[in-house]
């Protein structure tokens, strides 16, 4: 009997646990979707799952020596990913559509650059672009490989699955209506609701647990290092996600420091100085507006919290903080909030703009 070991954080253990039953009884589906929120391992999860369903030693998956776990872990190998990519990258040319002694940068090498910043650090949350997607070319260059021939087992990591667009994702189900023979699809996602019910129902389907705040401690330190004085507040912000704990550690303290003078200033009315502070950080971009706008969010939350008695989740940046108003100011703050944050992600105004708005609304008829 073939044993089949899958590693990872104790927390997804149950996860793991399922996963190498279905290897060892010869009972895997062809599809799997794996889901859950950014930044818990899902890639990490599937990089080690197709490394177990290609590898050929004899009693032992994955051995992390043969040749199918080479393969399976070759960057080089961009036929066993599908990425999303914006506009511009999508439209790059294929290797086999230049000529040979072409420099130019090809599909292929942008898939191997992610590929191989997924393999540095799969928990990462902020890899790809707001505007990247699957497009229906990117699953008509994967089942073209199919053609080539094969002996031994295929498995395709489809990562961010919720990014194909309409065309890619009906193409893409008719791939799952005849899998070809030894093909496995991995499909990650933080957004299952956004893919096809059809898709979904064709995949055994993983929900992906988030991390405890001992297994996202541990996991940190093979990745950034934390003093001691923002540790306790990063583990708070993660909410169990490793990759949002890796980002907000890489950059916490000067973001910490604008939020709270944010937040205080706001509350007494002085917006000038709001509005220097924002010159000397770069929010001017979509995704990190929002990740600064999620950081005032949990800080009025755990306002809100120590008003009911609760321990905060950010102890010591919340101790900073010089509001004392009511709770009902502090819900329609966090409101106004979750309002700008859509606002942002939707394009409908500049991030500076927006950031300079909601000073002015958070506490208006409070102060």
């Amino acid at each position: 009997m073939i044993e089949y070991t899958l590693n990872g954080p104790v927390s997804q253990e149950r996860g793991r646990i399922r996963l190498m039953s279905a290897l060892r009884e010869n009972r895997f589906p062809q599809s799997i979707l794996i889901d859950g929120q950014k930044g818990i391992g899902k890639k990490a999860l599937a990089m080690d799952l197709a490394k177990a369903l290609m590898c050929v030693h004899p009693t032992l998956r994955p051995c992390n020596n043969c040749i199918g776990c080479r393969l399976a872990t070759d960057a080089g190998n961009t036929d066993n990913w599908v990425i999303p990519l914006d506009s511009k990258e999508a439209h790059t040319k294929s290797g086999s559509e230049l000529s040979q002694k072409s420099s130019a940068k090809t599909v292929e090498d942008i898939k191997q650059y992610y590929i191989e910043e997924i393999k540095k650090n799969p928990y990462r949350i902020d890899l790809f672009g707001a505007a990247s997607f699957i497009s229906v070319d990117l699953i008509r260059n994967m089942t073209g490989s199919f053609s080539l021939k094969s002996n031994g087992v295929r498995a395709i990591i489809i990562a961010e699955a919720h990014l194909m667009n309409e065309a890619a994702s009906n193409a893409f189900l008719k791939t799952l209506e005849d899998v070809p023979a030894n093909t496995y699809f991995i499909l990650t996602t933080s957004s299952r609701d956004r893919m096809l019910q059809t898709i979904r129902s064709r995949c055994l389907q993983l929900h992906l647990l988030p991390l405890n705040s001992a297994d996202v401690q541990k996991e940190l330190g093979n990745y950034i290092e934390l003093e001691e004085d923002i540790a306790t507040d990063i583990i708070g912000l993660s909410e169990g996600s490793l990759g949002k704990a890796i980002y907000y550690g890489n950059n916490f303290k000067e973001s910490q420091k604008f939020a709270i003078d944010f937040l205080n200033h706001s509350f007494r009315g002085n917006y000038t100085d709001i509005f220097l502070a924002q010159k000397d950080l770069e929010l001017d971009d979509p995704y990190e507006s929002n990740r600064f706008l999620e950081l005032l969010s949990f800080l009025i939350a755990d306002l809100i919290r120590l008003k009911s008695g609760v321990q905060p989740r950010l102890p010591q940046s919340t101790k900073m903080l010089n509001i004392e108003t009511k709770v009902k100011a502090l819900e329609l703050a966090l409101i106004s909030i979750q309002e700008t944050m859509s606002r942002i992600e939707s394009r409908r105004i500049s991030s500076s703009m927006a950031l300079q708005n909601l000073a002015i609304k958070l506490f208006e008829g409070f102060k």
